[in-house]
């Protein structure tokens, strides 16, 4: 040594009172996810583009193997005439009513019957390619499978607004589409028009039977006035409207009409309802409608779609002769005849009732007309016998006059049924818009297959890229380490080749390039380093990484330098035995005599320590016989440390990485203070929490870590700040 000092006494070496790091629970690492996109902006690029390449031969694939085009018909609502002599449709019709009209025209559209009477057309059995490619086996027609297959391809949709309801369907052939799409159409209309007609022949029944029946009244009545005339030998009378108690009687006759009236009504729906009970004619559509609305069917209703879904997931996953496609099969049969059971005998109740209200009215209307007939014959006692037989006899007349209104009435009834038959616009339903040959396809579509390959190809590299920066559990930036309990960053060094200074050499860059921002970097770093030292009093540190070529030996020089420019006199020792290389960096020999002499006792302090033009006095590691590990945990090593400590105020230790060699932990426990050096990019997390763990049980304070190479960033804030400091320095 060329020089000494005069000895100083040794600060009292914190016990093991003193605090440790807290080892709470790790916080949750945050993800900056604009520094992550930038760093993976190329690939980002990439994506974009080979996402576009994607949706281009998609585009052309889906073209080539699976085109589709879409057409459809168009329905309309209308709400029909209300006498067969108006000219034009009723105008008013509330959109309730026609939502509602809507919604059941969709279900009897979508009728199993009708698709299956579609696909039995011939046209569109011999004509489409659909049912020739898909439902011909062996000559014979599949035409459940091709049923099956309408049930879900077709979309019957209500055009909201409007009085118009469509049907749509796809196919990969141009011309199958009209051709399926119109004999849908025309099945629906068909059975549209059975039913009306089938309607339309019941009416009519019931009408002329009535009219039979009121012919037969009127012979009646003809014979009993004739008789009476005969018998009364009465042909015209003076008007006894003036007496009082005829026009009692006179009143009372014309309430009698008018119960009448009522009761002839209620007899004929009587006579109707009975008719449907005792299935002379069906039930109509507003009384199955009503039946279909009942809590109980609608269950059914319900249990019948699910079983219907469940057969076509079946028939998909399984085929047409799978077992469970068979038991499906019988369930849905089950739960339709279930389900047509409970409609017919909630159909059959709803009738009942009927009836009974129908027999109430006419025992309500009967007991009124006896009542007052009762009334007449009471009255009509206090006239004379001349004012009884003419009341008599304009009750016959009247009763005559009723019954010619009434079938006339049934006649013009009859006629307008006729009538309304033979029209067109009676109809509610109608078709204004027949399918057409599509024009072009609806699938695949350019606008948007190919930003869907875009979109696609660039979230899936997005998700990589997100998923491996959450996965990775490397150290690359200061926030990584910020979230690791106990953990104080110190400084963070940049890459060499992130130094826009062009820096050669990171080793003694302090003194040898100051200008540069590795020098400035580590200036930073030894400012709140050197806090600490001072704060707490700390003479002898050691630094450390985690695993072989994180830069301890680089730092420890870069440190001691900056912490001699402060004025303190620091000594750096290679405490490295295994892979000493501080004295070769210093510009000394890694085998002169050093650390390892001194612990054997072959050397004195003096003779190990050399002074360096750099301002830092520096040991090397010693010559190789003498570079035992184990006397590293010796009171040998004590004494030499603590005749050091009397000479200079900052002892460094170079130490090996703390993963490959216990070295780090033994000096640990014998100095003040750590520092951890962690190589970006190299060192996982895990590791440097393990590493602050065992420091925390060592005799010695862990001061922080110090960051070294992170790669900077595309665009990133560390990039514009290295070449502020860069462009700073040159201009001074």
């Amino acid at each position: 040594m060329t020089r000494a000092t005069p000895p100083r006494p040794a600060p009292a070496r914190p016990g093991p009172s003193r605090p440790r790091p807290s080892a709470g629970p790790a916080r949750a690492t945050t993800i900056d996810p604009f520094r992550v996109l930038r760093r993976h902006i190329l690939a980002l690029i990439a994506a974009v583009f080979l996402g576009a390449g994607v949706g281009v031969g998609a585009y052309f694939g889906l073209l080539k193997v699976y085109p589709l085009y879409t057409s459809q018909v168009v329905f309309e609502v209308s709400a029909g005439i209300a006498e067969a002599g108006e000219i034009t449709t009723q105008q008013a019709i509330s959109d309730e009513e026609v939502l509602r009209i809507q919604n059941t025209e969709l279900v009897l559209l979508m009728d199993r019957d009708v698709l299956t009477n579609a696909v039995s057309d011939p046209d569109v059995q011999s004509k489409t390619a659909w049912f020739q490619d898909n439902f011909m086996e062996g000559g014979a027609p599949l035409v459940a499978e091709a049923v099956d297959e309408l049930e879900e391809d077709l979309k019957a949709t209500v055009l909201r607004g409007t009085q118009l309801f469509e049907v749509r369907w796809s196919a990969h052939e141009q011309r199958d589409v009209p051709i399926v799409l119109n004999a849908v159409a025309r099945a629906y209309m068909d059975k549209r028009q059975k039913q009306h007609n089938r309607v339309f022949n019941q009416n009519l029944d019931i009408f002329n039977r009535q009219l039979a029946s009121t012919d037969l009244d009127i012979q009646d009545l003809d014979q009993e006035i004739s008789t009476f005339i005969r018998d009364t030998n009465i042909t015209s009378l003076d008007d006894p409207r003036y007496n009082e108690a005829a026009i009692a009687v006179q009143a009372l006759i014309q309430q009698i009409t008018m119960a009448q009236q009522a009761l002839s009504i209620s007899q004929s729906q009587y006579q109707l309802t009975a008719a449907k009970l005792e299935g002379e004619m069906e039930p109509s559509a507003e009384d199955i409608l009503t039946a279909e609305m009942d809590f109980a069917v609608a269950s059914h209703i319900r249990a019948e779609e699910n079983l219907k879904f469940q057969l076509r997931v079946n028939r998909e996953k399984f085929g047409a002769e799978h077992s469970s496609v068979i038991q499906a099969e019988t369930l849905l049969r089950a739960a339709e005849a279930e389900k047509m059971a409970k409609r017919d005998e909630v159909v059959q109740r709803n009738l009942e009732a009927q009836l009974k209200r129908h027999a109430s009215e006419i025992q309500s209307y009967t007991t009124m007309l006896d009542e007052l007939e009762a009334e007449s014959e009471i009255k009509g006692a206090k006239l004379s016998e001349l004012a009884a037989q003419q009341s008599k006899f304009d009750a016959l007349r009247g009763q005559r006059e009723y019954l010619e209104a009434s079938r006339d009435a049934d006649r013009q009834l009859i006629r307008e049924v006729q009538l309304m038959r033979l029209r067109a616009d009676a109809e509610q339903v109608s078709v204004v818009q027949e399918a057409l040959t599509p024009r072009e396809m609806s699938f695949p579509r350019p606008e948007l297959i190919m930003p869907l390959g875009v979109l696609l190809v660039f979230g899936f590299v997005v998700g990589i890229i997100f998923l491996r920066e959450i996965s990775d559990q490397r150290v690359k930036t200061a926030s990584d380490l910020a979230v690791l309990p106990g953990a104080r960053v110190l400084g963070v060094i940049p890459d060499r080749e992130d130094d826009p200074t062009k820096v050669k050499s990171a080793e003694m860059v302090l003194r040898r390039l100051p200008m540069s921002v590795l020098a400035e970097s580590y200036r930073q770093t030894c400012t709140p380093l050197g806090k600490a030292i001072d704060r707490a009093g700390h003479q002898t540190l050691v630094l450390m990484g985690g695993l072989p070529g994180a830069g301890t030996t680089t730092a420890a020089t870069n440190i001691a330098a900056g912490l001699a420019g402060t004025g303190r006199k620091v000594l750096l020792v290679d405490a490295n035995f295994r892979r000493p290389r501080l004295g070769e960096v210093m510009g000394l020999s890694n085998d002169q005599v050093g650390l390892g002499d001194l612990l054997s006792g072959d050397a004195r302090l003096e003779e190990a320590v050399t002074e360096t033009d750099m301002g830092v006095s520096v040991i090397a590691a010693g010559s190789p016989p003498n570079r035992l590990i184990e006397r590293l945990n010796t009171v040998k090593f004590d004494s030499v440390v603590a005749e050091a400590r009397d000479q200079f105020d900052v002892i460094i230790f170079d130490a090996a990485p703390a993963v490959v060699a216990g070295d780090a932990m033994i000096i640990a426990n014998k100095v003040d203070a750590a520092v951890l050096v962690v190589r970006a990019n190299q060192e996982q997390r895990g590791l440097v929490s393990r590493l602050i763990r065992q420091l925390a049980d060592t005799q010695c304070e862990l001061l922080g870590i110090v960051l070294n190479r992170p790669r900077g960033t595309a665009g990133g804030y560390f990039k514009k700040n290295f070449a502020a400091m860069a462009g700073y320095a040159k201009k001074s």
